[in-house]
């Protein structure tokens, strides 16, 4: 759906996206008629990884069970340090450290409260893009009642509004028994 529509369905295709829109490439249907050449390289690019992929793993999976007897403080650590040297590498600046240290905070208090934090990326990755076709459809029509005067826009619009009242409704539910039962 990624290369097809322009449509993440994960967090991981997300991030992708947001790659793709960094280097001008802007996936959709139009991207299999004028990069077909681009596509066909990502095609290729991962059948060979898959292969590559398949040949390590049939030779090393001995000494990779072997990782699981590491602590998980020492990966934890080591994973910390090869970020932050990543970020700090990339433009040589401290800044861009204190800036991974905070949307790491950022995620630990989402992780800690159960929050979803793929809600999260796709809003980052997506949002500018939703915000500047918001903008040009708004300089299209006259009226923002224009959105749903077609029989097509306007159930769409129901739906959405169906399914957020909904969601409220079982907030709101489950914060009124949660109420009730403290009493």
């Amino acid at each position: 759906p990624l290369l097809a529509l322009g449509i993440p369905g994960e967090a991981l295709t997300a991030m992708m996206l947001a790659v793709f829109y960094v280097h001008n490439v802007i996936p959709g249907p139009g991207l299999f008629q004028n990069q077909l050449d681009f596509v066909v390289a990502i095609y290729l690019a991962l059948l060979v990884l898959n292969v590559l992929v398949l040949v390590f793993l049939l030779f090393s999976t001995n000494i990779l069970l072997k990782v699981i007897e590491i602590p998980t403080r020492f990966i934890g650590m080591a994973v910390l340090t090869l970020s932050f040297v990543g970020v700090y590498s990339l433009r040589n600046s401290a800044i861009d450290c204190a800036v991974a240290a905070g949307f790491g905070i950022f995620g630990f208090i989402m992780k800690r409260f159960s929050l979803p934090i793929v809600p999260i990326i796709l809003g980052m990755v997506l949002g500018g893009i939703m915000e500047d076709k918001l903008r040009t459809s708004m300089m299209r029509v006259k009226t923002p009642l224009d959105f749903v005067d077609r029989p097509i826009a306007f159930m769409l619009f129901l739906i959405i509004i169906i399914v957020l009242a909904s969601h409220a409704f079982g907030l709101w539910r489950g914060f009124r028994a949660a109420r009730e039962s403290d009493r």
